[in-house]
């Protein structure tokens, strides 16, 4: 297997966590080169703790020949304009969720990666938890059954002062959203995986905590093709911040799901789980900075391994657009107050 050379645009919080999960996979998989950030004292420092090669210029690090892939770690209005530079230098693409905040722009990149031949993914790092793997065994085997309802649930806390670390956050223009779309992306996407295509939904937004432009809290009640339905809640406004938690309910079994562990199942046929002492709370619920680079690390090792073999992406471009088009039908929803049907016009 080759040893890809990644550069990471962006050196904002994220980046931590992409360097992280690159150096997790090892020498013969993958060696970070170079960070790249507008701002020459961050990409400075990031390449300093790093021991890389900073740029302060796009074009200059997509012209390193050192380079196979590169990671986007910028604010996600800019994610799909980097990407397609990127690309159409011939570089391969992970790109922090979310994928952007136009589905058109998504579009764009998918049919510059096509013509380009190079690999692209979202990152939707909780797809890898060992609970969700588990569930979706279940789910592909029939043992839930027919599905019936499903609820998924992102109750976190962030303070004003998140909001105000960086002037992109908690705006549509860069952030294309507030508690759904960067904190409730990655459980819209499991909903989506686990239940299949939305056919409509109806959903209220507002802004409760914080003074910021985008919603702090929104509740989406959704009917999917197959009949079933289901509801997706997420807020930033719940102190002290709790679990992200799904519940799956079929016929035949019921599952719940707490930070991408299976908290419980319990099956008619008389069958079991439970997880015991489950906590309250997770870490990320209230402190962005807790987030781990375990899971990233997993989604980057599937990546590595699909451009070296040209296997399929457990997490590939397909499903970071339908993650961002549920998102983007709740806001539509929220905003005219009419109920929205799926694929979005």
């Amino acid at each position: 297997m080759a040893t890809l050379g990644f550069g990471i645009i962006g050196c904002g919080v994220i980046h931590h966590w992409h360097a992280s999960a690159i150096r997790s996979l090892g020498s013969d998989m993958a060696e970070l080169i170079a960070v790249c950030d507008i701002v020459e004292n961050r990409a400075t420092d990031a390449a300093e703790k790093l021991g890389v090669t900073p740029y302060t210029n796009i074009t200059d690090l997509l012209n390193d020949k050192r380079i196979d892939v590169v990671t986007i770690a910028t604010p996600s209005g800019m994610h799909a304009d980097h990407a397609i530079m990127a690309v159409q230098h011939g570089k391969h693409v992970i790109v922090e969720k979310p994928f952007d905040i136009s589905l058109d722009k998504v579009d764009m990149l998918m049919a510059a990666a096509k013509d380009a031949g190079v690999c692209i993914t979202c990152v939707s790092q909780t797809r890898y938890g060992k609970g969700v793997k588990q569930l979706h065994e279940w789910l592909d085997s029939g043992k839930l059954g027919k599905l019936v309802y499903a609820e998924a649930t992102v109750k976190w806390h962030r303070t004003q002062e998140y909001y105000n670390s960086g002037d992109w956050r908690g705006t549509w223009a860069l952030d294309g959203g507030g508690a759904l779309m960067n904190q409730g992306i990655h459980y819209a996407d499991q909903l989506r995986w686990a239940m299949g295509k939305p056919k409509s939904l109806f959903a209220y937004a507002a802004t409760r905590g914080h003074d910021i432009e985008v919603e702090d809290v929104v509740t989406a009640s959704i009917l999917f093709e197959s009949g079933a339905v289901g509801s997706l809640t997420a807020t930033t406004s719940a102190y002290p911040g709790f679990q992200q938690t799904m519940d799956i309910f079929g016929t035949e079994g019921s599952v719940r799901i707490a930070d991408q562990e299976i908290v419980s199942a319990h099956f008619v046929n008389g069958e079991k789980y439970e997880l015991p002492q489950a906590a309250a709370v997770g870490a990320t619920a209230s402190d962005p900075t807790a987030v781990g680079s375990y899971h990233h690390g997993l989604q980057f090792r599937d990546f590595v391994e699909t451009v070296n073999s040209h296997t399929r992406l457990l997490t590939g471009p397909r499903e970071g657009r339908e993650a961002l088009e549920m998102v983007l039908g709740v806001y539509e929803s929220a905003r005219t107050g009419q109920p929205v049907t799926f694929p979005l016009k």
